[in-house]
């Protein structure tokens, strides 16, 4: 037996192979080492400037009212003993029926509870004006059973309807399923227009056309109703407004839609007594007792909520009112000039900041403060909290009223929401744990210190604490003492420059296109500027970070991957932080300590996505680099004349001093830099000035990016910068190897699509017809089978070539030392055949056998077939067709069409689509340039002479099918395709059979690819030296190897917030991919709905190929001799599965 490719009886290959693996090893764990050390150690920069800039005002007693409302009436406890009769209205209500809308069957649940006199209406108002709104509704949504957002608006200028929905609140209410009834205002810009709404009530045809497009509006986005708020009215007469409420009634109520109306405390723009029989609820607006228009006072006291309620129920039922209720308060100052209203959070955090002492009135169940400002000004605050709301609740089911409303989500006190859906009649309220209304959580408002635009965290939110006194008689908060007042975000602002001084900034790089063209503008101009750079481009642009270093620029943190802060754990934030500085130190042997949060660079932040990344940056000792000019140049589409326009307006408006550009990020920095030179040419021209982050700060660029101590530390940075270049110069290489990758891939593609369609056309024109000879003149053939451990299926195979329709064959069988029963079963089956062969011999491998059968016959052609293989009847007389048509005895050989005859798993399944649309259309198209490598083993015809000139079969590869159709090619013969001489293989039904199969396959390709290597690119084999053997190197070999790269680097990308990127990018590779097998699959005339496979087949089918060229080339390093084997056979070809 010859000496097989790669064998060898030596060690010392698989020795150095080993050693140079574990010195690969032991340099990679060692740089890695180093890093993780220097993550955990985590040297951060000292902070040049953190001072206290707290300032303290001295509070002032406000002074409390007396008035008639408060004579009057005695307070919520008389109110409960007397349990007085509350309506005169009482008779008329009970004959009333209560108009029932209609909901989809999970809204009709929460307007079920409306009517329920243990759940009743628990409403609130929403607007999209205030984020904390959105905030708020996303937290405590499920204690809602009704919603009413501020979407509906009259235009005074044209008297239209003009809707204004947020569809981040709407969606996430529908997801919710809560009823929701937008309110109609006649508010339009912060100013009530009466005239509005009188002309359109005035007008019959306008009011008509209003009320459908309203219904209209309501109907397509499935509301439950309406809510009017229509305020400040200029009418004479109720006459036209109770119409108007009529109309609107009744066509809301034929479409199975509710009306509402706010009603004012005390005004005679209502005739609530009329309005009650066409509205379904009546909102009672029992707040603003006192307001920014008013003297200072209470919000909502409990006597004049009291006297509020008994002058509407004294003409509407008290179950057609909804009570609503104040959750906010108001600034006044002594002056008046500058009142303001204030969330419940803000009264807090003025409370804090200027140590004033909270009041609790046990009067009015109402909340107040004073203090003085800065300018020596007295304010005084009322507010109301979770007491207040709590006490008017109690009282309004004692009252018998239909529920609450709330204004609004996102100016209340949190607490209000551990009881706000509960019932609160006497017996139930008395069970409720009024305990955890003392723990008030931190506020989470901003308060500023200082003027700029860089920004550093004094102090975060910390919780307070109140003590509360029950009237356990009558369930009710009798007092509340603020012990602790909760405190809120501190931020101090630095930065100084001058009126015509202006920064530059740049953040999302570096990028190795634009950040160079950045450099060379700034270069230019001789101006500095602040890059802001993401650790997972400075990876890939080592070179760029140090230019835009040495050029004299800052560098600042922008986190390692770009994620936004806010939505990340403080782990992940303090890591990807930690990161991007190592990797900054490892390459300019400076740290930093500035930082600019992605997607949040405001210098004003307000809400807690924008606060959160400056407090855990601050924790690590970074300070915040706002921007107050922001041209957007990031947005799609934005032009260059766009972007200058728009930073002039912001520069020449005295927005701020930082303007923030982008230098990498998006698809494209080009209009970026078309406007850079432009508004650097333009603003110094204009007499301004570009100063440097440092000059703004009053602080060296020495202290803003300190030097790495030339210590331990010193050392440890470089090998990390060995660590980084290796990984960068290693992307760089995989970057530039897969676009070549892909070019090869696609020119390929075309090159295969027209040798296929070639060699139809090539077949069309030849038609081989059967050849013309009569019975005893037909060239003899003789199928030659090798067989080792086949006695499953060698009989049933035998059988099948006795069936063949070509009149002049035999069948040589040859046993080569099988372990089983073949011999002998095949012995039994067919010794006296005298079409049939039998031979045995000593196990030498599959070649060693084919050639002991050649040379046991006299016949001119030869057609070898494994012994697991079925012919269609006509398979030997299409393939002759070739030899019979060729005058010149040039054909060779003639490969036959291999098709999968056991598809009985996902497996045999995937293995079925690949026999279709690789090997066998490959070969179609590797037959029109005469570069068939394969003449497969299963199905294939030869001239005897052909094998001969080629020095017979060899036993130095596993892949002898391989090996002799190169040889063959070689020797001067053509290789030819037969699409239609079909042969049914049985294929491995276990992975384990699957991956032994594939490992001798792929190892044998390799053995022979090494033995032929010279015929690489030599233009005496044509196609086999020019197209075949270099297409074996790059898309069996070299590709391969590094695919499992592109599919690790896909799965990260999908994390990385590439993800429809990535997803659209794979989608375009399955579309290409599918267009060969679709190609394929035409041209085999099979069923296209079995490519539906594909989709499973490219994510799982491809790592076990991966892991069985792998499995080759550890078996050629290693150089064992390696043996053909053979598979556990089931028997399960059929020759009815074609």
């Amino acid at each position: 037996m010859d000496k097989q490719v790669f064998q060898t009886d030596s060690t010392s290959r698989w020795n150095r192979f080993k050693w140079g693996i574990r010195l690969i090893a032991f340099i990679a764990i060692l740089l890695v080492s180093v890093f993780v050390v220097m993550l955990i150690i985590d040297r951060i920069p000292s902070m040049p400037f953190k001072q206290d800039y707290r300032s303290v005002v001295t509070a002032q007693k406000p002074y409390l009212k007396d008035n008639k409302i408060a004579r009057e009436y005695k307070g919520f406890r008389d109110f409960f003993l007397e349990k007085k009769v509350h309506s005169n209205y009482a008779r008329e209500a009970a004959k009333l029926r209560r108009f029932e809308g209609r909901g989809d069957s999970v809204t009709q649940k929460y307007i079920a509870d409306w009517s329920s006199k243990t759940a009743g209406i628990r409403s609130a108002y929403y607007v999209s004006w205030d984020p904390q709104s959105f905030l708020s509704l996303k937290r405590n949504i499920k204690k809602l059973n009704l919603i009413v957002p501020e979407w509906f608006f009259i235009n005074p200028k044209t008297d239209q309807l003009e809707v204004k929905i947020d569809h981040k609140g709407y969606n996430l209410m529908k997801r919710n399923n809560i009823p929701v009834m937008p309110m109609l205002t006649n508010n339009y810009k912060d100013v009530f227009h009466g005239e509005s709404i009188g002309r359109i009530m005035h007008s019959p045809v306008m009011s008509r056309a209003f009320i459908y497009e309203l219904l209209a509006q309501c109907q397509v986005h499935k509301f439950v109703g309406i809510n009017l708020d229509l305020e400040d009215l200029q009418e004479t007469t109720d006459e036209y407004v109770i119409q108007f409420v009529k109309d609107l009634s009744d066509a809301f109520h034929a479409h199975g839609l509710y009306v509402t109306q706010d009603i004012e405390p005390f005004n005679a723009d209502y005739n609530v007594k009329e309005l009650a029989k066409y509205d379904d609820y009546l909102f009672i607006m029992a707040y603003d007792e006192h307001s920014t228009t008013t003297a200072a006072g209470d919000i909502s006291s409990q006597k004049w909520i009291e006297a509020v309620v008994d002058n509407i129920a004294a003409k509407v039922p008290s179950e057609k009112l909804v009570l609503g209720m104040a959750a906010y308060g108001y600034d006044w100052t002594a002056k008046g000039n500058d009142n303001e209203s204030l969330s419940y959070n803000e009264a807090l955090s003025v409370a804090s900041d200027t140590q004033a002492d909270i009041s609790f009135d046990e009067d009015t169940y109402n909340l107040s403060y004073a203090y003085e400002d800065d300018d020596q000004v007295v304010h005084q605050v009322y507010f109301t909290d979770a007491a207040t709301t709590f006490n008017v609740m109690r009282f309004g089911a004692e009252y018998g009223l239909a529920g609450y409303g709330l204004w609004r989500l996102g100016s209340e006190d949190d607490r209000i929401w551990q009881f706000y859906n509960k019932d609160m009649m006497h017996s139930k309220a008395a069970l409720f744990r009024i305990g955890g209304l003392e723990d008030l959580p931190g506020i989470h408002d901003v308060n500023y210190l200082g003027d700029g635009e860089v920004l550093d965290v004094l102090s975060t939110p910390h919780a307070g604490s109140v003590k509360l006194e029950m009237d356990n008689d009558n369930i009710l908060i009798a007092d509340e003492y603020y012990k602790a007042i909760p405190t809120s975000y501190q931020l101090r602002k630095y930065g100084k420059a001058a009126p015509k001084e202006l920064l530059l900034t740049f953040d999302d790089g570096p990028d190795s296109r634009w950040t160079p063209k950045v450099l060379s503008v700034l270069k230019h101009y001789k101006v500095h500027a602040a890059f802001f750079m993401v650790g997972l481009q400075m990876e890939k642009n080592l070179p760029i970070v140090k230019d835009v270093f040495d050029a004299g620029n800052l560098i600042g943190n922008h986190t390692f991957t770009h994620h936004n802060v806010a939505e990340n754990s403080s782990e992940r934030t303090f890591m990807e932080l930690k990161l991007t500085r190592l990797l900054l130190e490892s390459i300019t042997g400076n740290s930093t300590i500035l930082f600019r949060a992605p997607y949040n660079a405001d210098s004003d932040p307000a809400g807690n996505e924008e606060i959160i990344p400056i407090v855990l940056a601050s924790d690590r000792h970074y300070v915040d680099v706002g921007e107050a000019i922001d041209p957007n140049d990031w947005q799609p589409g934005v032009t260059a004349d766009q972007i200058f326009n728009r930073v002039i307006k912001e520069v020449k408006q005295g927005d701020g001093h930082i303007i923030l550009l982008h230098d990498a990020g998006g698809e494209t920095r080009e209009e970026t830099i078309k406007a850079l030179p432009h508004i650097i040419d333009y603003l110094q021209k204009q007499g301004y000035r570009f100063i440097t982050l440092d000059k703004y700060l009053g602080k060296t660029r020495n202290q803003l990016m300190p030097a790495v101590p030339k210590g331990e530390e010193y050392y440890a940075m470089q090998a990390n910068l060995t660590l980084a270049t290796i990984i960068y110069e290693t992307s760089d290489f995989i970057t530039a190897l897969f676009i070549i990758f892909l070019i090869l891939g696609m020119a390929r593609l075309v090159f295969m699509y027209t040798l296929t369609v070639r060699e139809k056309h090539k077949e069309r024109r030849q038609k081989l017809q059967p050849s013309d000879f009569s019975g005893s003149q037909y060239p003899k053939v003789s199928i030659i089978v090798p067989a080792y451990n086949e006695e499953v299926n060698a009989v049933s195979s035998l059988e099948n070539l006795l069936k063949q329709d070509y009149p002049s064959l035999d069948i040589i069988f040859v046993d080569d030392g099988s372990k089983d029963n073949t011999y002998k079963c095949v012995k039994e089956a067919f010794d006296g055949n005298p079409k049939m062969k039998i031979l045995t011999k000593p196990n030498g491998g599959k070649a060693s056998a084919l050639n002991y059968g050649i040379a046991h016959t006299d016949a001119e052609y030869v057609v070898c077939i494994d012994a697991d293989t079925k012919l269609l009847p006509d398979a030997v007389s299409i393939m002759m067709r070739h030899f019979f048509a060729d005058k010149d005895c040039k054909v060779g050989a003639v490969a036959g069409n291999v098709k999968v005859g056991n598809q009985r798993n996902m497996l045999t399944r995937w293995q079925a689509i690949e026999y279709t649309t690789s090997q066998n259309f490959d070969r179609m198209a590797y037959s029109n340039i005469n570069a068939i490598t394969v003449v497969p083993g299963a199905i294939g015809a030869f001239r005897k002479s052909a094998i001969e000139d080629a020095g017979g079969l060899t036993t130095d590869t596993l892949a002898e099918d391989c090996d002799l159709t190169i040889r063959v090619l070689k020797a001067g013969y053509r290789v030819e395709n037969e699409n239609k001489a079909v042969a049914l293989t049985e294929a491995p039904e276990k992975i384990g059979q699957f991956v032994r199969q594939r490992t001798r396959w792929s190892f044998g390709v390799m053995q022979t690819f090494w033995k032929h290597r010279r015929a690489i690119f030599d233009k005496k084999y044509k196609g086999l030296g020019l197209w075949a053997l270099p297409n074996m190197l790059v898309f069996q070999f070299i590709i391969p190897t590094f695919s499992p790269i592109a599919d690790i680097l896909m799965i990260l990308g999908m994390f990385s917030g590439n993800a429809g990127r990535i997803l659209l990018y794979y989608i375009a590779f399955l579309i290409v991919d599918a267009s060969v097998s679709i190609m394929a699959y035409i041209f085999e005339k099979e069923r296209l709905w079995v490519l539906l496979w594909i989709i499973p087949q490219r994510f799982f089918y491809r790592w076990i190929m991966y892991y069985v060229l792998f499995k080759s080339y550890m078996k050629a390093i290693k150089g064992e001799l390696q043996t053909w084997g053979v598979l556990k056979r089931t028997g399960n070809v059929k020759i009815e599965n074609i």
